[in-house]
């Protein structure tokens, strides 16, 4: 069977990596989400799409663990994900090289990757218009027409 290949869950899911922590949120729900260490970096390797044992991998490159023992808890952090709509599964493969995580630290205490969710504003979130962005950007500039004279004219 053929392990299954994953993707941020873009262009619904935007993230943010700010040192050690990676801040997604999606803008369909209005959730936002924290990872930290390994699940940060988890997350952003699978912005270039990946498997769970390429994740292992990688992961164990810079951590103090070994690809077996990640890949292991990888499992649970890929369902939060799954559950949080926050991945979504690869239909097609692109073709890359391997995977690397950026930066040369090596023997990262290893922590198993989860997921902090946060509900309570989405509401708030879900109301404020700037996320609604067209290909155009935001804000948007009234176009001037005819119309629109200098007074005095």
């Amino acid at each position: 069977m053929e392990e299954l290949c994953f993707r941020v869950n873009t262009p619904e899911v935007l993230y943010e990596k700010f040192d050690d922590e990676l801040v997604a949120i999606h803008l369909e729900t209005g959730s936002y989400h924290s990872l930290f260490g390994a699940a940060a970096d988890a997350f952003v390797l699978l912005a270039e799409e990946a498997t769970v044992p390429e994740l292992a991998e990688a992961l164990s490159q810079k951590y103090a663990a070994g690809a077996e023992q990640i890949a292991a808890a990888l499992g649970d952090f890929i369902a939060q994900l799954q559950k949080e709509n926050l991945i979504a599964v690869v239909e097609t493969r692109k073709a890359r090289g391997p995977l690397q995580i950026p930066g040369t630290e090596t023997g990262m205490p290893f922590v198993p990757p989860s997921v902090a969710a946060y509900h309570e504003l989405q509401g708030l979130f879900l109301l404020d218009p700037i996320h609604e962005v067209g290909e155009e950007g935001w804000p948007q500039m009234r176009q001037a027409d005819e119309n629109d004279k200098p007074e005095g004219v």
